[in-house]
């Protein structure tokens, strides 16, 4: 079957049990999808917001692929200030986002995570965000962590607690499928349980397009015409994608939903066999056949080929000599490989773009099909795609995969790294206990989030995905929903929709949308009878008191169900972080502030215009009063500090366990003792940790100096 050892030599086939995406068009996977299958180009002009200033819209030089909302961002979802925020790369914040949907695809909530020996890998080359930031002329501390590179897989790893590796791999356009062949290998050696594979690229300084003109990378049309005679250049496209990778045994055992089954992979170099930027016939050919070797497969397994296929006159006839040696021209006659470009319909995501491919192959697989390759008219006549036993996929293709059958996926850095992997159709599953007939005294779905307006666009977006599969319903019941929604991450605010069928499930979401935080079915007491009144009673446990039915309850989510993939998952409500603005010219950077500098034992001054506090707190009424209007004084400060609220901030809990470091305690210290003219030493944000307890030491000592 499959191949990937460990470090005792057992086979491990890797399952994939999580996805998630944004990519240009496409805000998830089942998006994505839509659009691969119905032939939809998601490349154009330039966004008139992402333009650098006085350049015009609308040119084919200006086309690219574009992600909506790169400036956005749920910033208190992640306990993350809006100073931070501003100064932290778009790419950290998107990652994190992707991230989070990836473990919920997986309906793995963040409790169970933390702690856990998972790994992270990302796939990431541009620091476009960090050279805007630093010849901005607006540093902040907060900006060495928010632009350093290596922070895009450990902000995840610290966000969720996860303790396996940690890495950034950077092999340039073949970064993101590096990434995932450093997971297989990590996973092989024990290093991690498993492991969230991302990939990122965000395009935001034109003078990089600018440059990779320069060597004549892009195409004058602003297209890809993968393999087509007229393949002049790529356009750029930006996007990112995460996917959650376990041992197979083990996901399995643990009830996982199963997208696809990694079999094998290979990475190399060209070695010098070209020029610096211009690809290895050979290396590329090692590559696959390597990988189909780990996989211990025949090249006339392989049913469809994710190509690099960027559409450049050199690149194209290389990669489809390579693979037609490796593959193709073991093929029976009259029977070609399918090969397809995802970069024919959302752009070349150069770091990402293993990844965009890798999630189309899964996406293949799970479908069945083959969609087309775009922009194919005419075969360049330097790729004899018959000789090589090749065809490009004209048109969308039904094509269901048996147990043996392979699909692979190629990734081409410049410079020579390549990867390629192998995958093949998740196995066979047994069915789900119970279906939706079997479930007239009840099922409850529950709602979460950290705001109700996320609880109502929760609702909403679950409804959507229940009227577009009204006709013939998704393979999932409304059990197996249940169980989705039950294992995931359950917030503040919560809502329970109680019903046995889609129809009672599709009238209670529009309720919840509404606004509503409870839905049972009108004529609930007579379709369910005497044994309905569990699920209600469980639904008004969850939303009063947070506690989501649990297996093997009657009225809860039976044991045995897999997630269902593919679900709405959390709605962040994000606000805008814009790009930093650019120093005028000719006009001096205005230095960083600098922090403070003073030792562990010095006492920090009160500078001039000092004690503005006192007036207010000697004019409180008692005691608890004035120890009241001190904790608000403390509160407005640390926000102050930070540029906006304090995510989460709970004063009997010690700031730095939401997220507050030691830098910004000193600053907050310093805003205090400008305030209240007190002398305080360092050791009071230490010796206190949390607003409750600072805000009785100063209250005190605004007593000793002013009671």
């Amino acid at each position: 079957m499959t191949r990937h050892t460990s470090g005792d030599g057992a086979v491990i086939p890797v399952a994939v049990i999580g996805m998630s995406c944004r990519f240009p068009g496409a805000a998830g996977p089942a998006a994505f999808w839509n659009n691969l299958a119905t032939g939809t180009e998601s490349v154009g002009p330039v966004p008139a917001d992402r333009l650098p200033a006085g350049a015009a819209s609308g040119t084919d030089a200006a086309r690219g692929g574009f992600v909506e909302g790169v400036d956005a961002f749920d910033a208190a979802f992640f306990g993350v200030s809006q100073r931070e925020a501003r100064c932290t790369d778009p790419q950290q914040r998107l990652l994190l986002e992707l991230a989070w949907e990836c473990f919920e695809d997986a309906a793995r909530p963040a409790s169970d995570l933390r702690d856990s020996g998972w790994g992270v890998f990302v796939g990431a080359a541009a620091d476009d965000f960090r050279a805007h930031y630093l010849t901005g002329g607006d540093l902040d501390r907060f900006g060495h962590a928010g632009t350093a590179r290596c922070m895009l897989a450990n902000r995840i790893s610290h966000h969720f607690g996860l303790r396996g590796p940690s890495e950034v791999v950077d092999t340039g356009q073949s970064s993101s499928l590096a990434a995932l062949h450093r997971a297989m290998s990590s996973l092989r050696l024990g290093e991690c349980e498993a492991a969230l594979v991302g990939g990122v690229q965000l395009n935001l300084l034109q003078e990089v397009t600018d440059q990779i003109g320069l060597w004549g990378g892009l195409s004058p049309d602003g297209r890809c015409h993968t393999f087509d005679a007229r393949a002049n250049g790529y356009v750029r496209g930006e996007g990112g994608g995460c996917v959650l990778l376990k041992p197979l045994p083990t996901a399995l055992r643990d009830g996982d939903h199963v997208y696809a089954v990694v079999r094998g992979r290979a990475v190399g170099n060209d070695g010098g066999r070209g020029g610096l930027a211009v690809p290895s016939e050979d290396a590329q050919y090692e590559a696959v056949t390597r990988a189909l070797r780990v996989a211990e497969a025949r090249p006339e397994d392989l049913a469809y080929v994710e190509l690099h296929g960027t559409g450049t006159p050199v690149g194209d006839p290389v990669e489809a000599r390579a693979l037609g040696a490796a593959a193709g021209r073991a093929r029976p006659a009259g029977n070609p490989l399918p090969v397809g470009s995802v970069k024919t319909n959302i752009g070349h995501l150069e770091s990402a773009a293993g990844i965009a491919g890798f999630i189309k192959a899964c996406l293949v697989l799970v479908h069945g099909a083959l969609p087309a390759s775009l922009n194919f008219e005419t075969p360049n006549p330097a790729v004899d795609l018959a000789g090589l036993g090749l065809r490009v996929v004209e048109a969308y293709e039904e094509r269901p995969f048996g147990a043996t059958e392979l699909v692979g996926v190629s990734s081409f850095g410049m410079g020579g790294t390549n990867v390629h992997v192998v995958l093949g159709p998740a196995p066979a599953a047994a069915s789900d206990p119970d279906p939706d007939q079997e479930a007239a005294t009840g099922t409850v779905w529950c709602l979460s989030g950290r705001s109700k307006e996320a609880v109502r666009d929760l609702a909403d977006a679950l409804l959507r995905e229940l009227d577009q599969h009204s006709a013939g319903g998704p393979a999932a019941g409304v059990r197996a929903i249940a169980a989705t929604l039950a294992r995931r991450t359950h917030w503040e605010h919560r809502a329970a929709v109680v019903g046995a069928d889609r129809a009672h499930f599709r009238d209670g979401l529009a309720k919840v949308a509404a606004g509503h935080g409870f839905a049972v079915p009108a004529d609930w007491a007579t379709v369910a009878g005497p044994g309905g009144a569990g699920a209600v009673r469980a639904a008004g446990e969850y939303v009063h008191a947070g506690r989501a039915p649990q297996p093997p309850t009657a009225a809860g989510v039976p044991a045995g169900y897999r997630p269902v993939p593919g679900l709405p998952t959390y709605p962040f409500q994000r606000e805008r972080f814009p790009m930093p603005a650019p120093a005028a010219a000719g006009e001096a950077a205005p230095a960083a502030s600098p922090a403070p500098a003073a030792g562990p034992t010095t006492r920090l001054a009160a500078g001039p215009g000092a004690g503005t506090y006192a007036p207010s707190w000697e004019a409180a009424g008692d005691a608890g009063d004035r120890l009241w209007a001190t904790q608000v004084l403390l509160e407005r400060e640390l926000a102050a500090v930070l540029d906006g609220s304090v995510p989460d901030l709970d004063p009997e809990v010690p700031l730095t366990d939401l997220g507050v470091d030691s830098m910004t305690l000193l600053e907050f210290l310093d805003r205090l003792i400008k305030a209240t003219g007190l002398d305080l030493p360092e050791t009071v944000v230490f010796d206190h940790p949390t607003i409750s307890e600072m805000a009785a030491c100063v209250n005190e000592e605004m007593e000793s100096r002013h009671g």
